[in-house]
């Protein structure tokens, strides 16, 4: 899967997350619903007849998320997507210990790993990434903050790594200085690239809107 295009939804409401599936549908290949942003969260009924494929994520506040349960909780509420359709659930590479999915259930894995203030080292990075594929990712995800072009570079690097591997995987340098990663890394065995319907909506600090990401690829086949 290359090349999909993903618009994260961090709806207050039960209500307003359905009309954000629905506008997503329009022109992306998946949603990324934050389930701990939702205050009446219906969880078999905002999964019933979704009208595309979701990845759901439980986030706390060290992730920039809502969620003030225990890890334990948070996970459970992952896997309660999971049992009602969810097609991905993203668990937190810290927690991911703490329970691994029934072989049954058809949902796959993400595995995250976030860090909001630097870019590790690609060796760190790196090991990070086998020991998620180890644990049963069926996607490795890695998103740092990028200080320099070269924190860019690098994460760009370690997706021709994983894809040399054969590990699927989501690569990202955040903030303007990662913006490459955005673009390059899904054309080096990269599953997934999270843009919002618009710039006012973005989820984490350089993204590039469904538009302008639709943009780049476009002028990379040209």
């Amino acid at each position: 899967m290359k090349n999909t295009i993903c618009i994260p939804i961090q709806a207050k409401s039960q209500k307003q997350a359905k009309i954000e599936l629905k506008k997503a549908a329009k022109v992306a290949d998946m949603a990324e619903i934050w389930l701990d942003h939702i205050r009446d969260l219906d969880i078999p009924d905002l999964l019933k007849n979704k009208p595309l494929p979701v990845i759901c994520v439980c986030k706390k506040a060290n992730e920039k998320g809502k969620f003030k349960g225990t890890s334990k909780q948070l996970i459970e509420v992952l896997f309660e997507a999971a049992k009602h359709g969810a097609d991905y659930i993203d668990m937190p590479f810290a927690n991911s210990e703490l329970r691994t999915p029934n072989s049954e259930l058809r949902t796959k894995l993400i595995i995250s790993y976030h860090n909001f203030t630097k870019t590790p080292s690609t060796s760190v990075l790196l090991k990070k990434a086998l020991e998620m594929h180890k644990k049963g990712a069926d996607i490795v995800k890695i998103s740092v903050m990028a200080k320099s072009l070269s924190d860019a570079i690098r994460i760009i690097a370690l997706a021709k790594q994983l894809q040399s591997q054969k590990i699927p995987h989501i690569l990202i340098a955040m903030g303007k200085k990662g913006i490459l990663s955005r673009i390059l890394t899904p054309t080096l065995g990269g599953t997934i690239m999270f843009a919002p319907l618009t710039k006012a909506k973005s989820s984490a600090p350089g993204q590039l809107s469904v538009n302008e990401l639709k943009e780049a690829w476009s002028l990379l086949k040209t």
